[in-house]
Parts: C-alpha cells; structure tokens; sequence
C-alpha cells in the first residue's frame, strides 16, 4: 500500500497538472487571437490600398491600424513569454503520462492493498464491537465507545478510516485519534488528515 501511495505521489497532483494545461491552453487562445490580428491589420492595410486618399473610410482605416499594430506588437511580445510556459507545462506533462504509465502498475496494486486492509480493519473493529471489548481512550474520544443506534454504518466507516490512518503512519498518540498536524508539504497525508479532522459527524 506504502508502494502504491509513493508512486502516486511522485506524479503531478491534480492541481498542478490542471495548471499546465490551462496554462497551454492559454498560450493557443493567444496564438489565435494573435492570427486574428495580424489578420485584421492585413485587411486593413488592403483597404488603404484600395481607397482613395483624403476620403473618410481611409481616414477611419489608417487610424485603426495604427491600433492594431500596436495591439499586434504587444500580443507578439506576450507569446513569446507564454511559449516559454507553454513548452514546459507540455514538458511536464509528457514525463507525467510517462511517469504515469510506468507506476500504474503500482498504484493499482497498492489500492487493492489498500481495499483489502480496510476490509480486514472494519471486520477486526466489527468483531471487537460485538464482543463488547474495551475501546482506546482516543477512539471513545473521538467516536464514543459504541457505534450509534442510527448512522451506524457512516460511524463504522469513519472509525475504519481513522483506525487506517493511525495503520498507514504509525500513529500511537494515546490521546489524540489522528495525532498532531502533519507537515503540510506531505500533500497527501496532510489532506487526508484535514478530511478526517473536519468530517461533519452525527454521533
């Protein structure tokens, strides 16, 4: 499970590979609108041509496209940024889907870990249940020491996920059920901890 979860993490999170491609997005939004300019000051300079001197619609087209070569001369500028961008938010999304493909085989073997060690918890904490065992004191803390009359089910597997966290980073704070904060730069312990932490409960 320890495996899977490494190698989940080693790729880019959902947020940041979100902000390449919004950010290659961006730069083609640009690109276009950058053709549709050059496009526009090309019919304009054609209307010049094409329009007798000292008339109103000259006038009006020689105006706009002194507009629209400055316009044009700042979107060039600001491609040349974006592309910079551009080329490594596609850089890292590339190493990304490879990275990807090469852990998948991982990943999925530590969530079926995963899946198999929630079951055996949820059954180990059923059948202490039910032989009315003697509960820690951070479990009764935090989730009573039995499961409620209703919400029973949502109780047993809050518990299940509180008993998997403590599992999964070797928790053994005897008053605090998910012990102190994690450090936020672990991502994903850190998330799953706030989740558990704030998870509206009715018992």
């Amino acid at each position: 499970m320890e495996s899977g979860r490494d190698a989940a993490d080693a790729l880019l999170t959902t947020a940041l590979r979100t902000h390449h491609q919004h950010r290659i997005q961006r730069f083609r939004n640009a690109q276009a609108q950058h053709r549709a300019t050059r496009e526009e000051a090309v019919a304009l300079a054609g209307t010049l041509l094409t329009t007798r001197y000292s008339t109103q619609p000259r006038a009006k087209a020689a105006t706009k496209l002194h507009s629209v070569i400055a316009r044009e001369a700042t979107e060039r500028q600001g491609l040349v940024r974006q592309a910079a961008e551009a080329r490594t938010s596609t850089a890292a999304l590339t190493a990304d889907r490879a990275a990807t493909a090469d852990k998948q085989p991982t990943i999925a073997a530590g969530q079926r870990a995963e899946q198999r060690l929630t079951l055996e918890l949820r059954s180990k904490l059923a059948d202490a249940i039910s032989n009315r065992l003697l509960l820690p004191a951070w479990f009764a803390t935090v989730l009573g020491p039995a499961p409620p009359a209703r919400e029973t089910e949502g109780w047993l597997e809050c518990a299940t996920r509180v008993l998997l966290y403590r599992l999964t980073y070797r928790v053994d704070d005897q008053v605090l059920a998910l012990g102190p904060s994690p450090d936020p730069e672990d991502e994903h312990r850190h998330t799953w901890w706030e989740e558990l932490r704030t998870e509206p409960r009715p018992w």
